[in-house]
Formats: C-alpha cells, structure tokens, sequence
C-alpha cells in the first residue's frame, strides 16, 4: 500500500522565486504535488480567487521565509488562511522554510523549520523527511486521511500520530514524549472536546465514555509517560473510548410501580403508555444500533 501526498500550497514572496522554482522542480520529481502561482494561475484569472481555490484543495501549506516574505501582505494572508484551516481541522499542515535569518512571525516561532540557509540538500532532505513519516504512519492508519493537529499554539516537540476507530479520525499531534498518558489523554480530551457524559433526550439515553492510550496493542498506565511506555517520534497510537449508556426510558418504566413514587392514576397511566411508545419508536437497542448511537457523540470531531 502507498499512501500519495496531498498537494502542497507554496506561500513565498516573488523575490524568492528562483528558489521557489528549483524546489517545485525537485518536488515534482518526487511525485509530490505543489500549488504555484507561477504555473496554476493563468492570465485573466482571478488572483485572490486562484488563491484560494489553491489554499482549498492543499494538504499542507508551504510558506518560504524571508525578509521580503515578511513584508508581503498576499504571504501574511495566506499564512493566516491556513492557520484558519488548521484550527479548524481541515486538513492543512503548515511547514516553514527558512532560506534567509530573518524574524519568524510570533506564531511560527514553535514550528520546526526546513533550513535552507546554508545547504539547499539538507534543507530539502529535511522536508522529505516529514513527508515519509506521514506516509509510514498513514499506512499504519489503514490509508486513512491525515489531518493536523488543531491546536496551533502548542510548543512543538516531537511528532506523534493519532488514530480513533470511534470518531474515524487519523491526526499528526505535537507533544513532549515525558508526559504522562494520563496528560495526554485529558490534553486530547480538551483540545477536540470529547465529552465524558452525554445525554441524548431525544432517545431516551445517558452516555458515559472513558479513555485510554493504545501503543502495540496494549493501553498505556495513566501515571506511565509516553517514552517509558516505548513511543518514539513517528509512532502511531490509538485513541480507546469506551462508553456506557443508561437508558432513561427503560429505567423510568421499570421503577414507575415500585412503590417509591406517588401517582394520580389517569395520569399514571398515560405517561406508562406514553413512554412504551416512545420506546416502541425508538426500536430495539441492539450493538449495532448502541454503537451508532455511540459514534454520533463524536460526530463533532
């Protein structure tokens, strides 16, 4: 199984573009897609248009820093656009390079960077180097589509990845290795917004969900880090969510008669009639179904 790269958005400014040209032509060598102005806008169409359309169909965004780009008011926007994106879960790794000292914008600043300043080779080694260990972990994944980690203010460190049969959802996520799983569960817990408990009224149902780290098959203790427990950068985990439900209606039906609550009968009688038919609606709660209903509480993800 190959798993092909998604194509890459090249962010630069025109002064940059005897080096832009040299890394498209080394990328395309390689199979890999890239969006550039220089080859995908044609004349009479629409720059921000262009622009966007290419920002839109990017896997990763590409944005080559120099002292000209900083000053570049199209590279500032569409570095912003895809800081957007990134948050936003849609699918767009941002990867600097660096071809010149200059200032790295505030939030660059904790993102490895490509560094092309000295020897173009190394630089490039080090970009394709990205590129093979989402490919290797993608593969792990089944193939499944890769996404970045939304929460772009995190200080970068080593590059883990992220799976979950529940939510179906197969992220690239930034952590310290010497963290505890249990960290990293509730930082995962807090950045995606997994919930703990759901209530679902409209079914009748109380969800209740637990999590856990899973690396070679085995979960990892809560109190062991990540490195104690043998994850190494490029490693992939599962993300185990295990959920128990209460069903309200049931309940309430079953305890209506035991003697513990006082009833007028007419009406009694009515809301025991009207909770077996809503019940009746609802149908049978088999696996199948309880883990549908299960899966829709992550539908947000």
């Amino acid at each position: 199984m190959t798993a092909p790269i998604g194509k890459v958005f090249i962010s630069h400014s025109s002064i940059n573009k005897p080096f832009v040209d040299r890394l498209v032509a080394d990328l395309a060598s390689r199979e890999i897609p890239a969006w550039y102005d220089k080859f995908d806008l044609r004349i009479g169409d629409s720059v921000p248009g262009g622009i966007n359309a290419g920002l839109a169909e990017a896997k990763y965004f590409l944005i080559v820093l120099s002292q000209a780009a900083l000053t570049s008011r199209w590279v500032t926007e569409e570095l912003n656009a895809a800081l957007m994106s990134q948050v936003a879960m849609s699918g767009t790794f941002i990867l600097p390079v660096l071809v010149e000292d200059c200032d790295i914008p505030p939030l660059l600043k904790h993102r490895r960077y490509a560094d092309f300043r000295t020897n173009y080779d190394q630089g490039f080694r080090e970009l394709l180097g990205v590129w093979g260990k989402d490919r290797e972990a993608s593969i792990v994944a089944g193939g499944k589509p890769l996404y970045p980690w939304p929460n772009a203010r995190d200080k970068l460190s080593e590059a883990i990845y992220l799976h979950s049969t529940r939510f179906d959802k197969f992220f690239r996520m930034d952590w310290d290795l010497s963290e505890t799983a249990d960290k990293t569960i509730n930082h995962i817990i807090d950045v995606l917004k997994l919930p703990w408990h759901k209530e679902v009224p409209e079914l009748g149902m109380k969800w209740s969900f637990s999590y856990s780290l899973i690396f070679d098959g085995k979960a990892i203790s809560l109190s062991r880090s990540l490195s104690e427990a043998g994850v190494s950068p490029g490693n992939v985990l599962m993300i185990g969510i295990n959920g128990t439900y209460e069903d309200v209606w049931e309940c309430e039906l079953k305890n209506m008669w035991d003697g513990s609550k006082m009833y007028e009968m007419g009406s009694a009688l009515r809301h025991e009639a009207e909770l077996k038919e809503q019940i009746r609606k609802r149908g049978r709660l088999n696996r199948d179904r309880l883990r549908e209903f299960a899966n829709d509480c992550f539908s947000h993800v």
